[in-house]
């Protein structure tokens, strides 16, 4: 079975999860497979949304999109998976109702306790650690992804122009945002592993809960 076969299987198992895409099927081929998946229709994915949007969001959007997105991360850490490629490009949005998506798996692994040591994902949100060490955990390289994710959908742009660990050391803001987002960002984006908010305690973050 291929490996992103495999953890689908996983995340859909025993129960799905409404924020992830659904896979029904799969198929081999001599030197291919095909999957059927789950088509939420309309959708688009959400890099190409916040184009449309004019580039950014703003924080009452955003913070939709991070509750849906928390929820279905923890789900794949609960069935032993994590995703290792959260970005804005892997999640789909429905620009109706905005309900989200997680989609491509294709980077992702089994859950574990220990490093990973091979390169997998897209360099502009992998942490910090992974630059100097060349590993990382699996919790806070996925809560470093989930700051830069929301940080590029709210700023409209990147948080880092230069990959070192030394650049990576503090995060500065552009545009007009609340105190709120910027403790939420920042609990995702500390330097040291070990400092970061953890994928559970994330999720009741005030920024999260604020009326609109």
């Amino acid at each position: 079975m291929p490996r992103e076969v495999g953890l689908f299987k996983m995340v859909n198992t025993p129960s799905t999860h409404p924020n992830i895409l659904k896979l029904y099927d799969w198929f081999d081929r001599p030197a291919s497979y095909v999957m059927a998946m789950e088509r939420p229709n309309p959708c688009q994915d959400l890099f190409e949304y916040c184009q449309e949007q004019g580039g950014a969001l703003n924080e009452d959007q955003a913070r939709n999109i991070a509750q849906q997105l928390l929820g279905a991360l923890q789900h794949c850490h609960d069935c032993g998976v994590v995703h290792r490629d959260v970005k804005p490009e892997n999640i789909l949005i429905q620009p109706e109702t905005q309900e989200i998506k997680l989609i491509d798996f294709g980077c992702g692994d089994p859950l574990k306790h220990t490093p990973y040591e091979e390169f997998s994902g897209t360099p502009c949100f992998l942490p910090p650690e992974w630059f100097q060490k060349k590993k990382f955990l699996a919790g806070p390289g996925t809560v470093w992804s989930v700051g830069v994710t929301l940080y590029n959908i709210v700023c409209g742009r990147l948080p880092f122009e230069t990959l070192t660990s030394k650049k990576m050391r503090q995060v500065k803001f552009h545009g007009d945002v609340s105190a709120g987002f910027k403790d939420f960002v920042r609990c995702c984006l500390r330097p040291r592993a070990e400092d970061r908010t953890n994928l559970e305690q994330l999720q009741f973050h005030p920024w999260l809960h604020q009326s609109s």
